[in-house]
């Protein structure tokens, strides 16, 4: 079977934000790896990332392609635009069979059928159903997905991950992705995994495709992808696990294996370590490999606040963590959340000194939004306008989602703005900012992100990550 799977372009998101200093641009991990299973299995296939290679004729693209099956991956943001490509695909080829994938139609599997032109959504983890997919078994005796008309039950998370099909990154212009920023001193970078699932239970956080079962890849299997990915043209990369050290002794064992065969690639942690799950060990073995730049989902400096969303956290692991990590010379980026549920104006004014108080370099202060598939908005059902007709496009000030039930949205603008004025504001941050840059050498591209997420446009982007 032929085969396209296609990554919608998050350009509309940041197209008004400035803080495109702060963002690497790599090919998508779902997509490669969901590639490397159809490969395998025998069909062919086609990678399409909008993010970097923007198609100006996509109705002849798609007719050119002659594809029997069309996969779009998606969040809950990019609902409108998978939909766009969906009625084109349905237009130009309309044999194929249309597949969507990801967070979003994960959790809302019969909202994205009623609304859009797909024949089938994929429940969660697609590595196998997506083959059995193109291989044409019946809809029935696929676990995991629902089409128009029937639906069969969530399958089996993947337990054995060491088994999956490496990322077909030949499918990729790396080209493409060398673009540097704050957290990409060398490109191209890859995105990869060492695990999936996530056994926290933050109210926020929607856990639709990988659910709450952790699994890890062997250290062995795990290095070998690094290994991979360098291979491919990649020159460094970026854990975007849930988790990582949601078994610290097993990520520590992951960094010594990197040292072991000397693979001598930059790599970083953007996507938030759990402060609860980290040792200093930990933080000295990963700088030995490596790691240069982490981040921590703080989320909140009042424990009272952290307990009622269940992040599982306090402010003191925190301080602990921050201090470790500063230790062994990482850059650390902080992200903080304005107006989770029962805050106060001034749990959110502790949240802000908190964040000046601690010894991080960048902090991102984001608006609350609750996510389909959250126990978040299940609770705030309430408050969200239109639930059942709501296009869920992209996240901005306003924008009619939900009406918060504690504050509007002029004080939760008022309130992230004051957020970060009180962390950049500082001068003796804005001191310790420049001595800290100077001597990594990334004095302008730091300089960039700081104007860019500190001062202008601060309210230009509310997404959690």
């Amino acid at each position: 079977m032929r085969v396209v799977l296609i990554n919608p372009t998050m350009g509309d998101y940041y197209k008004h934000s400035k803080v495109a200093a702060a963002i690497t641009l790599s090919p998508p991990l779902n997509l490669a790896l969901l590639a490397g299973a159809l490969r395998r299995a025998g069909h062919d296939v086609e990678c399409w990332d909008l993010e970097a290679t923007p198609i100006e004729n996509l109705p002849g693209r798609l007719c050119g392609s002659r594809a029997d099956m069309v996969g779009i991956s998606f969040r809950t943001p990019l609902f409108p635009q998978a939909r766009r490509i969906a009625e084109i695909a349905r237009e130009q080829l309309p044999s194929a069979m249309l597949v969507a994938g990801g967070v979003h139609p994960s959790t809302r599997p019969d909202e994205v059928l009623l609304r859009a032109p797909f024949d089938v959504v994929v429940k969660g983890e697609g590595d196998e159903t997506l083959c059995e997919l193109a291989d044409g078994v019946s809809f029935e005796h696929i676990g995991g997905i629902t089409w128009r008309g029937g639906s069969t039950p969530h399958r089996k998370l993947i337990e054995d991950v060491d088994g999956l099909a490496m990322g077909a990154w030949d499918l990729f212009d790396l080209e493409r992705y060398k673009r540097t920023s704050l957290v990409a001193r060398t490109v191209p970078v890859a995105d990869l995994e060492f695990s999936r699932g996530c056994r926290a239970r933050c109210v926020y956080c929607t856990k639709g495709v990988f659910g709450s079962l952790w699994r890890n890849k062997s250290p062995g299997r795990f290095v070998d992808e690094l290994e991979h990915a360098k291979a491919h043209g990649f020159r460094g990369f970026n854990l975007v696990d849930d988790s990582f050290t949601t078994i610290t002794s097993r990520a520590i064992e992951s960094c010594e294996e990197m040292l072991r065969r000397d693979l001598d690639m930059p790599w970083t942690l953007t996507n938030g370590i759990r402060v609860g799950n980290v040792n200093e060990e930990f933080f000295k073995v990963a700088r030995q490999a490596g790691c240069y730049l982490l981040a921590f989902g703080f989320e909140s400096g009042s424990d009272q606040v952290l307990k009622r969303i269940k992040k599982g956290a306090t402010v003191r692991q925190a301080e602990r963590a921050v201090g470790w990590a500063r230790k062994y010379g990482f850059t650390i980026l902080g992200y903080f959340m304005v107006g989770l549920p029962g805050e106060t104006h001034e749990t959110i004014q502790e949240t802000a000194e908190f964040a000046a108080s601690l010894d991080v370099d960048f902090a991102k202060f984001s608006i609350t939004m609750p996510l389909p598939g959250t126990p978040l908005y299940d609770q705030w059902a309430g408050q969200i306008r239109d639930a059942e007709k709501y296009d869920f496009s992209i996240h901005q000030p306003d924008n009619g989602l939900y009406d918060h039930p504690d504050f509007s949205w002029g004080e939760l603008e008022a309130a992230t703005r004051s957020a970060y004025r009180t962390f950049y504001g500082r001068p003796e941050y804005v001191a310790k900012r420049v001595v800290r840059s100077l001597r990594s050498g990334q004095l302008a591209q730091e300089a960039r992100y700081t104007l860019g997420i500190g001062y202008g446009g601060l309210m230009q982007s509310f997404q959690r990550r």
